[in-house]
Formats: structure tokens, sequence, C-alpha cells
């Protein structure tokens, strides 16, 4: 006699929605954003947990290089990171890729994939602001600048900035940046494609 035993289970809404809702912000915040035309204006993405940033050919004018904080200090030092600020005025990128890990109830794991900038223009920015907790390149300046500047030692906000580094031009190729924050005043990004990958295809 073959008996088969058959689980049933539910689903629960709620939290698959919640899930399924942080899965998709990453996607919906650069959809709205962005538009139809490929222009992004003022444009913040923070609060949705490490992405990265990945190019062929980076070139910026107006490069500053120094320490913060990522987080919410009030809740304590578990939940406050140290991060690179790469502040620059106007930059130019060839081969941009903006990707993020999701988990997906379900469907399993994706990588959104956002890029930019692959064909004979490249992507513009202007303003950006970029917290990341890992830069990789080649990188070279003109007129390179690094300061070392007095803050009280009790004020760890103060203290991330007291190692600064200045270059009138930057050119980093084959970059790779863990990121937790981006902000650029205006983004132009010709070629704009933004997709689902399934992971382990």
């Amino acid at each position: 006699m073959n008996e088969a035993m058959v689980l049933q289970g539910k689903t629960s809404k709620k939290h698959f929605l919640i899930a399924l809702l942080a899965g998709f912000l990453f996607l919906g915040t650069l959809l709205t954003v962005f538009g139809a035309t490929g222009v992004a204006y003022a444009m913040p993405m923070g609060g949705i947990g490490k992405f990265n940033v990945s190019f062929d050919e980076m070139q910026g004018k107006g490069f500053k290089l120094y320490g913060s904080l990522y987080g919410e200090p009030s809740k304590g030092a578990d939940h406050v990171k140290p991060v690179f600020v790469n502040d620059i005025k106007e930059v130019t990128i060839k081969g941009l890729k903006i990707s993020k890990e999701v988990s997906l109830p379900l469907l399993g794991d994706y990588t959104v994939m956002i890029t930019a900038g692959n064909g004979s223009v490249p992507v513009e920015l202007t303003g950006l602001i970029q917290k990341a907790a890992l830069v990789q390149g080649n990188a070279q300046f003109t007129n390179m600048n690094i300061s070392e500047n007095y803050v009280q030692a009790n004020d760890p906000e103060a203290a991330s900035k007291a190692f600064t580094q200045g270059a009138t031009t930057v050119t980093i190729k084959n970059g790779s940046l863990d990121t937790h924050y981006l902000f650029q005043q205006v983004a132009k990004l010709p070629g704009l494609k933004v997709e689902f990958i399934k992971k382990g295809k």
C-alpha cells in the first residue's frame, strides 16, 4: 500500500508583500525618477541596502574624497558604518552598471540591473555625491591635494572628515564601488536599460 503525504501551508500575504515591495523598491525608485526621458533631477538613492556601481571609465571634474558615516547614529554603533564620500561636480561615464541583489519569495534570487552609456554617448551627471564602503579601479588625478584637518576626537562624524583628498580632475577605469547612498542633481542616461536577471542561469 502506497501512502503519500501531502503538506499544505499558507503564505502570509503581509510578509510576502513586504518582501516583494522591498525587492522592487530599487527598481521603482529608478523608474520613477528617470521617467521616459532617461533624465533624473535631484535623485537620491539610499536606505535600500548596499548596491554596486561599476563602469568602464569615469571622468570627473571638481573631485573631493572624504570620510563620513552612513546609518542612524541615534540607534547605536551597530547601526552606523564608515564610508567614503565621492563628491564630484561634473561626471561622464562609459559603460555604467548599477546592480542590486534581491530575493523574491516564490520567485528566487535575482539581480536588478540598470545599464546606460554603452554606446557612443556617455552618461552625464552633475552634482554627484556617493557614499561607498569599497572603491576599486585604476585612477589618475590632476592637481591632487591631500589635507589633514583638526577635529574633536569625541565627535565621530567630524573625525571621519579629518582626512580629505581633492583634485581638479579624476579618471577611473574599470571602476567598482559598493555603494550605500547615491545622489545627483541631474543625470542624463542614454541607452537606459532596466532588467531582472535570474541568478543561476
